[in-house]
């Protein structure tokens, strides 16, 4: 069954106060998301994998002085984005000529999220059409998707993690949006998406 908000809100209080079980229970809802999501920002399975590792690690070592929040979710994609865009400038700087990890994830982008995501169901047919229509996205739009529809965040939330302005993410929205029903036949549209929500999940 899905937790509510307040129910939520309540694991987090309850992990602040030492709870192991309220942490183990963060970790696995969120978990899966965030290699998701991480997926977009680091092409390296095992960098992902070691930078989610550090993220609860320093949640639990810093948990006295977390504060409250109504989004443990958003929590979570803000706090591993900077650790992950933090890292990907670390790697640029040390090594100019290698070029940025970001570039590097972005190439790939297609190949990350179909092998770094633990046990993914086969797709159905209306797959192929999706990625076909997603690939002509800008990277952009592709992430501005996966975070308002298959995430659940607010433009306003979006904004945020993406460092742009609340009138850029709407656009960006919009013409997303337009594209991707440009390539997919209206009458089609709905199935196509379910299967766009487990191409992103």
């Amino acid at each position: 069954m899905t937790k509510t908000a307040n129910e939520k809100t309540s694991t987090w209080l309850q992990f602040k106060n030492g709870d192991r079980e309220a942490f183990a229970s963060l970790y696995q809802q969120h978990i899966h998301a965030l290699i998701a999501y991480g997926c977009r920002l680091c092409a390296d399975r095992e960098i992902l994998k070691d930078t989610i590792h550090e993220l609860f690690v320093e949640l639990w070592n810093s948990r006295d002085n977390l504060s409250p929040t109504d989004s443990v979710k958003f929590y979570l994609f803000k706090a591993l984005r900077y650790k992950l865009l933090r890292l990907e400038k670390r790697h640029r700087d040390q090594d100019r000529s290698a070029g940025s990890v970001a570039d590097h994830l972005y190439k790939h982008f297609d190949h990350s999220i179909e092998t770094a995501i633990v046990e993914k169901e086969e797709f159905e047919s209306h797959t192929a059409l999706v990625r076909k229509a997603v690939k002509r996205l800008t990277l952009r739009q592709q992430e501005v998707i996966q975070l308002r529809y298959y995430q659940g965040f607010s433009n306003e939330q979006i904004a945020t993690l993406m460092d742009m302005h609340y009138q850029s993410v709407s656009n960006l929205l919009y013409n997303a949006l337009s594209r991707l029903k440009e390539a997919i036949k209206v009458h089609d549209l709905i199935a196509s998406l379910l299967a766009f929500a487990a191409f992103f999940g």
